[in-house]
C-alpha cells in the first residue's frame, strides 16, 4: 500500500506540474497575441504612413522646383518685353497664359513684384483655360501641360502681334518664337528670330539672340 500511495502521489504531482506549465504557457500566449497583433497593426499603419510621407515630400519638392522655374521664366518674360518692340496699339500690355491657375499666379506675382511697365503701358497677366479662349495678348506663354498642339495655337493668333513662348522640347521648330529649356539645372531659352519677325515684332536688343542656346535652330530659322 505504501508503494501505491507513493506512486499515486508522484503521479498526482506530475499532473499538477503539467497543468501549471500549460496554464503558464497559455497565459504567455494570450499575452503575446495582443502584442503581436499590436505590432502587426503598427506595421500595417506605419508603412503606408511612411509611403504617404515620402510621396508628399517628393511632391512638395517637385512643386517648389516648378514654382522656381515659373519665377525664372517670368523674369525672362520681363526681359523679353524690354528687348522686343510691339506695335503701340493699346495702353495695356497683356501677357496671356495658356495653362493652370498655378502657372498664371506664379507669373503674375513676379510681374507685380517688379511693377512692370512697358512704354507707359500697364502689364496685365491673363489666364486662358483653353485655346479657344485665347485673345488679345502681346505675349502668350504656353505651359508644357496645357497642349501638345502648337498648330492650333498658331491658327488662333494668326495675324496678331503676339510673341509665343513655350516650354516644351521641339516647339521651337514648330512655330514657337521662344522656347524655355533646362540644361545642367539652368533655365535657358531657344529663339526663332524669323518667327518673331513673322508676327510683326522687332528685336531691339541683339543680345536676346546671342544669349540663346541651340544656335543651329536659330541659323535654320533665319535662312
Amino acid at each position: 500500500m505504501k508503494t501505491e500511495v507513493d506512486s499515486n502521489y508522484h503521479n498526482t504531482g506530475k499532473l499538477d506540474c503539467t497543468n501549471q506549465v500549460n496554464k503558464c504557457t497559455n497565459r504567455l500566449i494570450n499575452c503575446y497575441r495582443p502584442y503581436r497583433f499590436y505590432t502587426m497593426l503598427q506595421k500595417k499603419l506605419f508603412y503606408p504612413l511612411v509611403i504617404v510621407f515620402l510621396l508628399g515630400f517628393v511632391g512638395t519638392r517637385q512643386a517648389k522646383a516648378q514654382t522656381k522655374n515659373y519665377l525664372f521664366q517670368a523674369a525672362y518674360l520681363i526681359n523679353f518685353t524690354q528687348s522686343i518692340e510691339w506695335p503701340a496699339e493699346n495702353k495695356e500690355f497683356i501677357v496671356g497664359v495658356l495653362g493652370s491657375q498655378y502657372t498664371s499666379r506664379s507669373i503674375s506675382r513676379t510681374f507685380a513684384q517688379r511693377r512692370s511697365k512697358l512704354g507707359g503701358r500697364k502689364v496685365t497677366v491673363r489666364r486662358f483655360p483653353s485655346i479657344s479662349q485665347i485673345k488679345g495678348c502681346n505675349i502668350l506663354f504656353v505651359s508644357a501641360n496645357s497642349t501638345n498642339n502648337i498648330r492650333r495655337v498658331l491658327r488662333k493668333i494668326q495675324g496678331k502681334a503676339t510673341l509665343i513662348v513655350t516650354e516644351k522640347e521641339g516647339f521651337i521648330g514648330k512655330g514657337s518664337c521662344i522656347n524655355f529649356v533646362v540644361k545642367n539645372r539652368r533655365m535657358l531659352y531657344e529663339i526663332n528670330p524669323s518667327q518673331i519677325n513673322n508676327f510683326g515684332l522687332t528685336i531691339t536688343n541683339k543680345r536676346l539672340v546671342s544669349y540663346a542656346v541651340n544656335k543651329s535652330s536659330i541659323q535654320n530659322a533665319t535662312e
